[in-house]
């Protein structure tokens, strides 16, 4: 079995991913832009992001017993992440998410397949988290994410999660068990409001530290990042993009690259964002949650550009 430094556990799927005008009103008919299939899911994402720029990740999950989950194990091959712990499962559909843009804004419609079509607590491979260096979650499945955490825990093994607002509606009471084991919380603009019953991002983020997650960064969008620890808070501003494609996608190739700089390379936490953000702002300008994500040289090429000269 393939050693990899970065486990995630969580979503693959297969985004059918629509350009359309505009938003369209209740019973109303437009036409579609185009019309494109792509490789996907919120972890599933990330790992191709830690595996462009040269991170050794693997997928811990489940797909259907049919002709997507083939060929989403297939592209993971491609992109070299490894699919050594990805069951199919029989008489199970793999997940299709449709996913609407207009205008380089989104609209998600996730399919049901994504909560039935899963592995099993007893299926984990505890060795394979165990020999990590990070697992990264999104928790979409409760009773099989804390057992992974309970492994990682046990291992030292650091552990990430990503919290985005449908998971967070579950409330504080019932996800407070997985979101106290994180090491680094990365919850999106509306993860952390729902959490936190809070519109701001700021008091958000501060909630969240003084309940005892030692380090939050909230994804802002076109605002940047927002960290917040104990010691400090601070917002790193992003890049000026005008040719926004689709944003689908952007948050994650923002966590696979800042989970790399950060766990893997060693940086602090603010080289680590800034990295992270040039990987999003380059995500954004192709149609697709994975087209756009760069690799090593194109990143470093972009913020060469931007006179980041550190890197």
């Amino acid at each position: 079995m393939k050693q990899v430094d970065i486990v995630g556990l969580g979503e693959i799927v297969l985004d059918w991913v629509t350009e359309i005008p505009h938003f369209p009103k209740p019973d109303e008919k437009i036409d579609a832009l185009s019309e494109n299939y792509f490789p996907g899911g919120v972890t599933a994402n990330y790992l191709v992001a830690v595996a462009r720029l040269g991170g050794l990740s693997g997928f811990i999950g489940a797909v259907g017993d049919d002709s997507y989950g083939e060929l989403l194990i297939d592209d993971f091959n491609k992109e070299s992440v490894d699919t050594t712990n990805i069951k199919k499962l029989a008489n199970k559909k793999t997940p299709v998410n449709f996913i609407f843009v207009a205008k380089g804004e989104k609209t998600i419609i996730q399919s049901p397949h994504m909560y039935t079509t899963k592995i099993k607590p007893h299926d984990l491979n505890e060795s394979y988290i165990a020999d990590s260096k990070l697992l990264h979650t999104t928790n979409i499945h409760q009773k099989l994410t804390e057992k992974a955490l309970e492994i990682a825990q046990r291992n030292d093994v650091n552990i990430s999660i990503d919290l985005e607002s449908q998971i967070a509606l579950r409330g504080w009471s019932n996800i407070k068990d997985v979101l106290l084991k994180a090491d680094v919380l990365l919850p999106n603009k509306e993860g952390a409001k729902v959490i936190t019953k809070s519109d701001n991002p700021k008091k958000a983020a501060e909630i969240l530290v003084k309940k005892g997650i030692p380090i939050v960064i909230i994804t802002l969008g076109s605002n940047g990042v927002l960290i917040t620890t104990n010691d400090f808070q601070k917002r790193i501003p992003t890049y000026e993009i005008k040719n926004i494609v689709d944003t689908t996608g952007a948050g994650d190739t923002f966590n696979g690259a800042f989970s790399l700089a950060y766990w893997i390379k060693g940086w602090d936490l603010e080289k680590s964002c800034i990295y992270a953000n040039a990987a999003a702002s380059l995500k954004i300008q192709k149609l697709g949650a994975r087209s756009g994500m760069p690799n090593e040289t194109e990143l470093k090429a972009f913020l060469k550009k931007h006179e980041e000269n550190y890197f």
